[in-house]
């Protein structure tokens, strides 16, 4: 692939560990951030210095259209609102070209759902398709490489 070759973000499914669970319309969060603080020096110089902290990844962000597929509710209530023990996940973000090959994956690692929204619903809304939100959290992120890509 090209540099200059743009992605579709339409295109893409989210695997939870291995499986695919469902394909998703929206998905927020794959970034990584990692804290900058500065030290002045002392005396007649005005220099600073800077030096990294701790890196963090924002949760993701998970939004599809409702269906009868409830797996990643049904993850959500037995990880947090039944008496479980927290059960983690490892899973991918993958974006796929129109032919359906696989073109670039994040993987993100011990992941627990920490949110779930339900649709919006209301009468005199036309158009307007009902969608659910998942939001996970998780303890790290990476772009894998796609062999040929």
């Amino acid at each position: 692939m090209a540099d200059n070759e743009k992605l579709s973000a339409y295109m893409f499914t989210v695997e939870i560990d291995g499986v695919e669970t469902a394909r998703f319309q929206r998905c927020e969060g794959l970034e990584v951030e990692t804290y900058v603080y500065e030290i002045e020096e002392g005396g007649y110089n005005t220099s600073t210095h800077k030096f990294y902290g701790r890196t963090r990844y924002p949760n993701l962000v998970l939004e599809k259209g409702v269906s009868r597929n409830n797996a990643l509710y049904k993850w959500y209530k037995e990880t947090l609102l039944e008496d479980r023990k927290l059960e983690r996940r490892n899973g991918s973000v993958v974006v796929k070209d129109t032919e359906g090959k696989e073109i670039k994956r994040w993987n993100f690692f011990r992941a627990f759902p920490c949110r779930w929204t339900g649709p919006r619903l209301e009468a005199g809304f036309s158009g307007e398709y009902a969608l659910e939100r998942i939001e996970l959290a998780h303890e790290g992120i990476v772009e894998d490489t796609v062999q040929g890509g």
